[in-house]
């Protein structure tokens, strides 16, 4: 929870959630919440929570991504994204990766991330959270090789 919110990233509200869902993740591993940590020097650079998404043959839901300011730039993000597909597809036999975020302009830096992590952006839901404040949908389609 510290990284997290040294991220800047998030509300008082989402780091309510992002906490929930951390001890869910951590305590009731059958709820299907999984996580992927990334250090650095014995410390945590960031972490990833992701799972395969109910009722899809090859879908997937990536909920939160946080990297310690530290180190965002450095590739730490795309390297826990990487694992996700690696393991999502291996799983599969290729995958389809969803993630929803806020379209204000606040979050344009993860909207840069998530397009350069080779995500599309296939809807948008306006005013979905509160007037001005859409909701966006990514997506990443990726196949394994035989």
């Amino acid at each position: 929870m510290d990284l997290a919110k040294r991220t800047n990233a998030f509300s008082g509200s989402e780091l309510l959630v992002l906490e929930e869902v951390l001890g869910d993740c951590l305590s009731s591993p059958d709820l299907g919440y999984r996580i992927e940590e990334i250090h650095k020097e014995g410390a945590l650079a960031g972490f990833l929570i992701w799972g395969r998404t109910p009722m899809t043959q090859k879908g997937y839901d990536i909920y939160w991504i946080a990297v310690d300011p530290a180190f965002q730039g450095k590739g730490f993000g795309k390297d826990l994204m990487e694992r996700v597909e690696d393991t999502a597809s291996a799983e599969s036999g290729g995958c389809i990766l969803r993630l929803e975020t806020s379209g204000r302009s606040e979050y344009d830096h993860q909207r840069r991330f998530y397009h350069g992590c080779g995500f599309s952006e296939v809807g948008r839901i306006k005013d979905f959270y509160r007037d001005g404040d859409d909701l966006v949908t990514y997506v990443k389609y990726v196949t394994r090789e035989p």
